[in-house]
């Protein structure tokens, strides 16, 4: 009897008016971020936060090309939901991206200066480099993740933290070839080249309103090309008025032609739960 007595109470805060109306609860969790964060090893000495951890948003681009490492992509996992059978009316209502270019520059006698610039030309890519992005649903499945080469953001096949994802560490080699796991949620949003939903933008939680089919996992994936610095342009030959008129990203990888790289990738997937009825 007390478990259907407590089945009941539970049916009765679903519905609208019931115990749990206006109530943000465990059933009713409102509007919820994931947000990328993961290891960035230029905190190792100084801690990102109060709590001495080496952790800030988004996830490091490995520096090596994938010209370098047979072509193989670099696939991060940037943001993963999980949802139950028992919840009701969730829906994605927003999507985030974050990019930017690093460049190291050593100077004698000093130490190595990292630069940084935020991608904000939606369709802006380096000549040997590009991103793609991927929100995909996941079955209520698990793969075995253990691996000897297992580090802070670095794991092996599949997780459900921010991480880039690997079949091989050395070199470097990504699982289910290099493809996101699972199926595609539609909408176009299975397969984005370009930075459509910027992570600055402040009404995100507009953006969409996709259903989510319970239960499962949604995922946002990158697969990144690192592009090989050797192929920047140079802007040899171009005057300071033609400089001048390149985007901002060109005029970076310009000036930083023989380190300019992608540096950090974020992404975050905004939720919206339990429409049971209108928000207050």
């Amino acid at each position: 009897m007390q478990g259907a007595r407590t089945d009941n109470v539970i049916r009765l805060q679903q519905r609208p008016g019931g115990v749990g109306a206006g109530l943000r609860t465990a059933l009713r969790a409102g509007r919820v971020e994931i947000v990328s964060a993961g290891r960035d090893p230029s905190l190792g000495f100084i801690g990102g936060d109060p709590y001495n951890t080496s952790v800030f948003t988004g996830l490091v681009v490995p520096s090596a090309p994938s010209a370098s490492i047979g072509g193989a992509r670099y696939l991060f996992l940037l943001a993963r939901a999980q949802f139950q059978d028992g919840e009701q009316g969730v829906r994605l209502v927003g999507i985030r991206q974050y990019l930017d270019l690093v460049a190291r520059v050593a100077i004698e006698d000093q130490p190595t200066q990292t630069f940084h610039k935020e991608i904000l030309a939606p369709m802006f890519r380096p000549p040997d480099g590009n991103v793609s992005w991927h929100v995909m649903i996941i079955p209520k499945t698990a793969r075995d993740s253990r691996h000897p080469a297992n580090a802070d953001s670095f794991i092996f096949q599949d997780t459900y933290s921010p991480s880039l994802l690997f079949q091989t560490s050395a070199p470097y080699s990504p699982p289910n070839g290099g493809r996101p796991w699972g199926t595609p949620i539609g909408a176009s949003l299975g397969n984005i080249h370009e930075l459509r939903y910027p992570w600055q933008k402040d009404t995100t939680e507009y953006a969409l309103d996709i259903p989510i089919p319970l239960p499962c996992d949604v995922a946002l994936f990158a697969s990144v090309r690192q592009n090989d610095p050797a192929t920047n342009p140079t802007g040899t030959g171009l005057s300071a008025q033609q400089i001048a008129a390149l985007d901002p990203e060109e005029q970076f990888l310009v000036a930083f032609h023989a380190t300019a790289q992608y540096g950090r990738i974020a992404g975050s997937l905004v939720f919206k739960e339990n429409l049971t009825e209108e928000d207050p």
